[in-house]
């Protein structure tokens, strides 16, 4: 069973430990060494992650605990942010990630669902997301969950230009 929970500041170093492990179990060969720990420290620092969390009217932060209260993954929503290509306003899920060990148990299927219904709650219409597109495991998981294809977007490390394929799923088909 999933445990999922609004993340807080006194979350800080759960949330930077789990993000930076997550990111590098699934993402360490698309960075050198100094280009991954260089977005390691832009996007988990304790000043940025304290930064988001304090902007919580347009920023989520989501934990995800196992039933041993292990935080395993973890998931980034952005409200009303608009789509690429499409511009189309919607709530932005701009991270969720599971440690590799968390894999295989469901938990991804939970704390999408978990992101829908609040995403619904709060009148969003859409859901949006960015998904690498040499990562063709993540687009089935996201199309299996009703996401469809918007287009592609450049997206470069410091490595390549790797590329991104931007989904959407429409949540007013829920209302109905």
């Amino acid at each position: 069973m999933l445990n999922i929970r609004e993340a807080t500041e006194a979350d800080l170093d759960s949330l930077q430990q789990v993000g930076c492990e997550t990111y590098r179990q699934h993402f360490s060969t698309i960075w050198s060494p100094a280009g991954l720990q260089a977005f390691l420290d832009r996007d988990f620092s304790h000043g940025a992650l304290r930064e988001s969390l304090d902007l919580s009217d347009s920023h989520l932060w989501l934990l995800a605990c196992d039933e041993h209260a292990r935080v395993v993954g973890f998931a980034k929503v952005n409200w009303s942010a608009p789509a690429p290509l499409t511009g189309a306003i919607g709530a932005e899920l701009r991270k969720i990630y599971f440690l590799k060990s968390a894999a295989g148990l469901g938990y991804g299927k939970q704390l999408m669902q978990y992101i829908r219904d609040l995403a619904v709650q709060r009148g969003e219409s859409l859901l949006w997301l960015t998904v690498l597109k040499s990562n063709p495991s993540a687009r089935r998981f996201y199309e299996a969950f009703g996401f469809q294809l918007i287009g592609e977007i450049p997206f470069n490390t410091d490595l390549a230009e790797i590329g991104m394929n931007a989904m959407g799923f429409e949540l007013t088909q829920l209302e109905d």
